[in-house]
Parts: C-alpha cells; structure tokens; sequence
C-alpha cells in the first residue's frame, strides 16, 4: 500500500460522482469504506491495482466496485493494515452485487456538463443554453466519458485549440468516443478509437452516429497494437498512470513529429513522474491544467533533428 501523498495510479477512468454505469462482472463486490476524500485516493489507487474499476463517494464514506475475486485476503490485509496504520477505523463493509446495467437508474440524474468549448449530454437532456458551445452527445451506457469526471473535461479543454481542419486522431482507452467526437466536431478528418473494454465497442459506435461522425469515427477493440498506424496529428489517452506511463514511447511512436499528445486521467501528486517518463519518450510539455486534485496536459512530440 502506497503512502499517503506518494504518487499513485488514481480512478482516472471512472465517473466518481456517479456509481451506476459502472460494468459489472458476473460476481461483482462493493466495498465500503469509511475515510476522508484526501487520503481515500490512496486506496483508490491501490484497490484499482488489484482490479476494482470504479468508485463513488457517499456520506463520508469511500465506495470501491471490482469483482469479488480481487477482494481476497491479500487485498483485506493490506487496506485493513493501511487504514489501522492511519489511524482510520479497519472495518469495510461489504455487499455483493447481481449483475445488472444500472444505467436507466442512473439517467434520471444526469445532466449536460460544460466542458471547455463543448457541452457534453446524453439524448434525454436538452441543455438549456448552449451559448455557442459545441454539443456532443453522449449515451454512456456502461462506458467511460460523460464529462462528468474532471479527467474528461481537462482533456476536452486541452484538445480544443489544437485541432487543425484535415488531423488524423487517435484516441487511446476511448470509451463513449467523447474525446475523439470533440475533434471531429471541430474540424479533424478522421478518429480511431481503441478500448480494452467490450462495451466500448458498441457504445462509441452508437454515440458517433448520434454526432453525426459515424463515417469518420473507427472504433476497434483492443490496446495500441490493434492500431498499426502512425503519423496522427494528435493522439488522446485518458487512462490511469500505471497504464499509461508505460504507454507513452508507443504513443510518441504513433504521433508525427511536431504533432500533439493529451494525457488526461492523472493525479495532482503524479505530475513529475508523468512529465519526466514524457521527455524520456520524446515529448515536450506544452500546457497544463488541474480541476481539483486531477491533472492533464498537451505535449508536442519533439520534431526529428535535421
């Protein structure tokens, strides 16, 4: 268990505001777990390690969902230890859940978000005054990128004004396609979109149509190799640091020099580790911006010499 204040994998790939489109496995548990926001994302770093994959707060207390295989006696001792070393109350709490897509229970609460240039609603929500902004549709389902997470509003606002008419996108760990969608809709010629996660599939395809980019919107299942390609005027990742640190040489790889890379999904805390493993890769900050304890940032991938 990592220290409090050390830098950490955050939950940047999960709504914390909102438990109910999370994707459940067949036996999945939730935890409840007693303790402040601050340090709480020091367990939500830890428990995402060993395979929890999205997380609420909710009275006071830390809300963590994974499948109940994670929630061995491994996992239970080291949080319990954690917590005991912190001071913190060692008692979790925890239920099991059926399968179920929680998404129609959780429609009746979401709203049209304001994120940089855009604002992103689902199909049932009319924003009540666009005031010039771009908007992007978005029926999550059970994918990531509603906009109500800080990562994807970051990303959103960082990519805006590097967007040229003609760019090749890609966009790494897409979810509902929401950051390739905002590209496209300011001028980008193409998007690729690739996810790990099943529902991803479906769910981006389905929002491209409701945007209107189906035919300039490809979304293909798997990691980085199921995109060969190289030379994307910009590339988009909004994934957790322990993924996406590793990452970074490939998605220099895949952006042509002089071309643009937004990281997103990161936290305040891993700041310096990021920018350092982005200059190993050939990568040169350009801007930066934080919402809350989240960080997300442009690189330009350094021009070849000669």
């Amino acid at each position: 268990m990592e220290e409090e204040g050390a830098e950490a994998a955050p939950c940047g790939r999960w709504e914390l505001v909102w438990p109910a489109h999370m994707r459940l496995p067949p036996m999945t548990v939730a935890l409840r777990i007693p303790i402040p926001e601050a340090p709480g994302e020091v367990l939500v770093a830890a428990l995402a390690e060993r395979g929890f994959d999205a997380f609420a707060r909710e009275n006071g207390e830390l809300i963590a969902y994974g499948p109940a295989v994670a929630w061995d006696d491994d996992a239970r001792a080291a949080v319990t230890g954690w917590l005991a070393a912190h001071g913190y109350p060692t008692h979790v709490d925890v239920t099991e859940i059926a399968p179920e897509n929680w998404n129609a229970r959780w429609e009746a609460s979401i709203a049209p978000v304001v994120a940089g240039p855009f604002i992103v609603a689902p199909t049932w929500a009319e924003p009540d005054d666009a005031d010039g902004r771009i908007v992007l549709r978005v029926d999550p389902k059970m994918s990531f990128g509603t906009g109500h997470h800080p990562s994807t509003r970051l990303a959103l606002a960082l990519l805006a004004p590097r967007v040229s008419p003609g760019d090749r996108v890609l966009d790494v760990g897409t979810g509902t396609g929401v950051l390739a969608f905002g590209a496209l809709k300011l001028g980008a010629a193409t998007a690729i979109g690739c996810d790990i996660d099943h529902w991803a599939v479906p769910n981006a395809a389905e929002c491209a149509a409701l945007n209107g980019v189906e035919d300039r919107f490809e979304v293909r299942l798997g990691d980085l190799e199921e995109v060969p390609e190289t030379g994307f005027d910009l590339v988009l990742a909004n994934i957790i640091r322990s993924v996406l640190v590793p990452m970074l040489p490939e998605l220099a790889a895949r952006t042509r020099p002089g071309g643009t890379v937004v990281l997103a999904g990161l936290l305040t805390i891993e700041r310096d580790r990021v920018r350092a493993a982005a200059t190993a890769a050939g990568l040169s900050l350009i801007e930066e911006a934080e919402e809350a304890e989240w960080w997300a940032c442009a690189l330009e991938r350094v021009k070849d010499e000669g």
